[in-house]
């Protein structure tokens, strides 16, 4: 595993401790976890940040920590096929189903953004949190529901039919209640990646979409202009 550079060196360490543990409370998995449980995980947890490119773990390594995501994209690649299996963001976690399943990690995490800053924590910790602490074993359960769910989707995307259906699966599922911007940055190779397409055929589907006013490219991420366009294009019905 790759340890990334310190978070912040000049940090007092009861900053950094505070910073960890305010950042793991906002993480989907410890809400409804016990304050006492978070504490005793951010005792023990590290921050770490990464550059785009840099390599949280390989898949085959040994799973000793799983990782909170504080800021920025992970995406998780298959190394056989060079797919893009997901895409991680704020708040979000990667690792615990190798540290529950007591197997090597299956796949690479790579930070996806210019700046990835991630908390580790150690399996062993965890572990005995799930041991001892049901609440926290419950997280644990519904995160790892939650991955489970996330490969249907990525299976429903591969599955949608043609690369524009997948194009327009993906940026419809990527889109937040009520929001036409798709709050996420990626080249058109990842993109190609994400539906199972060659680049060629996802850059003319990009810009072609781009010239009918479908969906544009900004700094933030996509813009969808015409959402029900967008959700015809899947199969479903416009609102």
């Amino acid at each position: 595993m790759s340890v990334g550079t310190p978070l912040a060196g000049g940090r007092a360490m009861a900053a950094l401790r505070e910073h960890i543990e305010r950042s793991l409370r906002a993480s989907n998995l410890f809400l409804g976890v016990e304050t006492d449980t978070c504490s005793a995980l951010a005792g023990h947890a590290v921050a770490r940040r990464f550059k785009r490119g840099e390599y949280v773990w390989h898949e085959g390594d040994d799973a000793n920590w799983m990782a909170v995501i504080g800021s920025g994209l992970v995406k998780i690649i298959r190394r056989s096929t060079g797919t893009i299996m997901a895409l991680l963001g704020p708040h979000e976690t990667l690792g615990e189903i190798a540290i529950v399943g007591g197997s090597p990690y299956t796949a690479d995490a790579v930070a996806a953004t210019k700046n990835v800053e991630l908390l580790l924590l150690d399996a062993q910790n965890v572990r005995a949190a799930i041991e001892t602490k049901p609440p926290f074993a419950r997280a644990i359960e519904r995160s790892l529901v939650a991955h489970g769910r996330s490969l249907q989707d990525k299976i429903q995307i591969m599955s949608a039919g043609s690369v524009e259906k997948r194009l327009a699966a993906l940026l419809r599922d990527e889109l937040d209640d009520g929001s036409s911007i798709v709050p996420v940055t990626l080249s058109r190779a990842e993109l190609a990646s994400l539906v199972g397409a060659t680049i060629e055929t996802t850059i003319r589907t990009m810009s072609r979409w781009h010239k009918e006013g479908l969906v544009s490219t900004q700094p933030e991420g996509f813009l969808v202009h015409d959402l029900g366009r967008l959700v015809e294009l899947v199969g479903g019905q416009a609102a």
